[in-house]
């Protein structure tokens, strides 16, 4: 009983202390929802009804509320885990009070690898982009957009975390707007009967009863496709150093977050199935649908919705990335240099400026095109020691305060775990092959931080 007491005192002193490091909080909860829906709705929802609808036919209708469900069940581990802590990292620090820090160290590599990737790729694709919209295309101007992008954004977030969380707010909303409009206006042109219309494998168009569409293998592909469109949520608990109040708002935001998407994609689904009957044709469903019932204003729309939807991702990674970078710093993974916070700014400034430099390294040159592969699993990486960390915290630190507590025992998480082990079998074995060569590269670091700890233990005890 005195071990238990002893425990609960070190874990509130360490609660209150919050070990912030020169970190300000100044991130509200709207602050945190945005970062939560930026980070879900991407570009993929500007092409995904289109892919849906090709696989499933109407049945695609229900691809979004099931993976909705799907997804609320990992959710609320990251809930759960997100009430306990007050401290920047996320999927990282909860794998390792859970596993140790060989598996954190892991974790935390691969979010911020995947993330240098990730902005990389994504601001390599606002920079193709936009050259839809200039008058005429160089090669140059897509560089030189990708360019300032990554450095406006970095400069942004240099000057603090407030800052970047605006930055972040106006994109959101910059891409919702357009999807509202999209919804607001296509509810008026629905036609019942093209959600029964569907493109076969040979380009015609046949009409397929429910069951047929429910029990093909089509179906189980296009939920696939549909989940990877929710990933994202779990970035919402990464800079928690930063919030002003991370164990009530990370659960909020994410109940929130995934509620809401869900909605506002089952709605996009059923307007774009409603109102454009070559859906399944399209490879720009959106645009497409928003011009057959909007006229050329509408794709317009919808176009610069998707610029918003692409520059928000590289905002919501400007933000998040750098602080992977840092916590890994912090505790000593990584050079601690990169663990610096700004005097006047309170920013890991240092790490900002690393990101930028990689991502623009990788983007400018292609080179994030070899490693993208490996960034695909980085969610499911992140989604199973947190579902496990729920089960096995609850067990070895019942003391520990819960904001929330996940419902039904062990029942989710373990539903939670099955859903991570299904993702997992659609893997290509060269996704895993890549990721195994990510974790192979990264194990120098982890074991020169331990010998290095070693050797400061074994000076102590001298």
């Amino acid at each position: 009983m005195v071990v238990r007491q002893s425990e609960i005192v070190n874990h509130k002193a360490m609660q209150a202390h919050m070990r912030n490091y020169g970190l300000t909080r100044a991130l509200g909860l709207f602050d945190v929802i945005c970062l939560g829906i930026n980070s879900v709705i991407g570009a993929g929802i500007f092409l995904l009804p289109g892919q849906l609808h090709y696989l499933a036919g109407g049945a695609a209708l229900w691809v979004f509320p099931l993976c909705g469900m799907l997804c609320f069940a990992i959710a609320l581990c990251f809930a759960e885990m997100g009430g306990m802590y007050n401290k920047t990292g996320g999927a990282y620090l909860y794998a390792k009070d859970a596993f140790g820090p060989f598996a954190g160290f892991l974790v935390g590599w691969m979010m911020w690898l995947s993330s240098i990737i990730g902005w990389a790729s994504v601001a390599g694709g606002f920079g193709l982009y936009l050259s839809y919209f200039l008058p005429t295309a160089h090669a140059w101007a897509s560089k030189a957009a990708v360019t300032i992008l990554v450095v406006g954004l970095s400069a942004i977030n240099y000057f603090g975390v407030k800052p970047g969380a605006r930055t972040i707010n106006f994109f959101t909303l910059g891409k919702l707007l357009p999807l509202l409009i999209f919804i607001g206006m296509g509810l008026f042109f629905i036609h019942g009967n093209n959600s029964l219309s569907l493109k076969g494998d040979d380009g015609g168009s046949m009409s397929n009863g429910w069951h047929e569409e429910f029990s093909g293998r089509n179906f189980s592909t296009a939920a696939i496709l549909a989940l990877y469109a929710y990933t994202g949520f779990e970035f919402t608990a990464v800079p928690a150093g930063e919030m002003r109040h991370p164990q009530k708002d990370v659960p909020r935001a994410l109940f929130f977050v995934l509620v809401s998407v869900t909605i506002f994609y089952v709605v996009i689904q059923i307007v774009a199935t409603g109102t454009f009957p070559g859906l399944a044709g399209s490879d720009k469903p959106l645009a497409d649908a928003a011009r057959y019932f909007m006229g050329t204003m509408g794709g317009i729309i919808i176009g610069t919705g998707a610029l918003f939807s692409i520059g928000g991702v590289n905002a919501g990674i400007a933000l998040t990335s750098p602080r992977s970078l840092y916590i890994l710093s912090i505790d000593g993974f990584l050079p601690r240099m990169f663990s610096k916070v700004h005097s006047t700014y309170h920013t890991p400034y240092l790490a900002i400026i690393v990101n930028a430099g990689l991502t623009l390294v990788l983007s400018l040159t292609g080179s994030f095109t070899h490693l993208l592969a490996a960034s695909v699993m980085v969610s499911i990486l992140q989604y199973i020691p947190t579902c496990l960390a729920v089960i096995i915290l609850r067990r070895r630190r019942p003391e520990w305060e819960r904001s929330y507590r996940v419902p039904g025992g062990y029942s989710i998480p373990v539903l939670a775990l099955l859903i991570c082990g299904w993702l997992m079998c659609h893997v290509e074995p060269k996704v895993m092959a890549a990721t195994a060569i990510a974790i192979i590269v990264s194990l120098p670091f982890y074991f020169k931080r331990k010998s290095d700890h070693d050797k400061d233990s074994t000076n102590t005890s001298c």
